[in-house]
């Protein structure tokens, strides 16, 4: 009797796990995954994987060094739990962390809501706004809620981040946390190479503020600067920031209308060590007469001249500008209730949840 070949398999290979519960948009167990790739961080984590939320967790662990991962999983975990005590505090309810106690989605505390409807009179934007279904405690919410609130929650979640990996890694933690509280936070799926605040910029310290504050006579030129190296905008964009967008902790205003798309809602949270020096900026545009409507009037100047001049006088490289319709914050979404497409729970994301204490087998490659 004639029989085939023997098969030898890699003692790395294991059947691909099945899904634990399959829960929507996709099939689970049928392909092996792709190979993943790590992806250069910063000076603090060198390297990081370039995955979604499912599996960021467990391909860390299984393809980084254990000191590797121990500094990755510090980080997203400091993440994870941040997220967890946002939600607590407007919530007002503990963490249960049950994935099969479905509850509403808690996104906003009052003070988000009146603080939001007060930023909506003040721009009065064009868009109507698209009713969501109600939120507990808070009422009803809608679209604009939501990019208000998520838009302001981003910026300060990453507004003190030393770096590009650690930004990652933090926010992966994040999207954990959000799945946790029932809701998917949508990234850009190129969110290892995006721009904007945390990525490509740097951190803004209250050493730099105040070495910015000691070599520039002018208030204004100052604010411009600072807001420049926390941002990351286009001098058009800093140009037409009006005085009335500033609300203490964030700058949100409508952008300019390009000749490819609509005005944009820019919400540009303000790092602390930079807040003292934009509210200063402020007040000397409220109390000196012609001050103009613009907060940074004359402090930008010609394609940006006053801007790079500001910033040679500092000694302060200025980072590369993207225009806020590219960075990675204004191309994050929010799911949640029923439109919420959930992933297969299994292995990985259980542990990328930390809800197991080790990731699911190496699958084929």
């Amino acid at each position: 009797m004639t029989t085939g070949p023997t098969v030898r398999r890699s003692p790395r290979y294991r059947a691909p796990e099945p899904g634990t519960r399959q829960m929507g948009y996709r099939a689970a167990g049928h392909s092996p995954r792709l190979r993943v790739s790590l992806t250069t961080g910063d000076d603090l984590l060198a390297r990081i994987p370039d995955s979604d939320v499912a599996t960021f967790r467990a391909d860390a662990h299984r393809r980084l060094t254990a000191a590797e991962f121990a500094r990755v999983d510090a980080v997203y975990t400091q993440g994870l739990e941040a997220t967890c005590r946002w939600f607590t505090a407007r919530s007002g309810r503990p963490c249960h962390h049950d994935l099969d106690r479905r509850t509403d989605p808690i996104w906003f505390g009052r003070n988000e809501v009146a603080w939001a409807e007060r930023m909506r009179t003040v721009l009065r934007p064009r868009p109507a706004a698209r009713r969501f279904p109600p939120a507990r405690v808070v009422g009803r919410t809608d679209e604009w809620l939501d990019i208000l609130g998520l838009y302001r929650f981003l910026g300060g979640f990453v507004a003190g981040s030393p770096g590009r990996g650690y930004t990652v890694v933090r926010l992966r933690g994040a999207q954990a946390a959000f799945l946790l509280h029932g809701m998917r936070l949508e990234l850009p799926p190129d969110l290892n190479y995006s721009v904007g605040t945390g990525m490509s910029t740097g951190r803004l310290d209250t050493t730099t503020v105040e070495w910015i504050r000691e070599r520039t006579a002018d208030p204004v030129d100052a604010a411009a600067l600072a807001t420049m190296l926390f941002t990351g905008a286009t001098t058009v964009e800093l140009g037409c920031v009006p005085r009335v967008a500033s609300t203490g902790d964030a700058l949100v205003f409508t952008g300019p209308i390009g000749y490819s798309r609509a005005a944009d809602v820019y919400v540009w949270v303000i790092p602390p060590a930079a807040r003292a020096l934009l509210q200063q900026a402020y007040d000397l545009r409220e109390t000196h007469a012609g001050g103009g409507s613009k907060l940074f009037a004359g402090a930008v100047g010609a394609a940006g001249g006053r801007l790079r001049e500001t910033a040679a006088r500092c000694g302060i490289a200025l980072p590369e500008s993207h225009h806020w319709h590219r960075s990675w914050i204004r191309q994050t979404g929010l799911l949640r209730g029923q439109d919420q497409p959930e992933y297969v729970r299994n292995t990985d994301l259980l542990f990328g949840l930390r809800l197991v204490s080790r990731p699911g087998p190496l699958r084929g490659e």
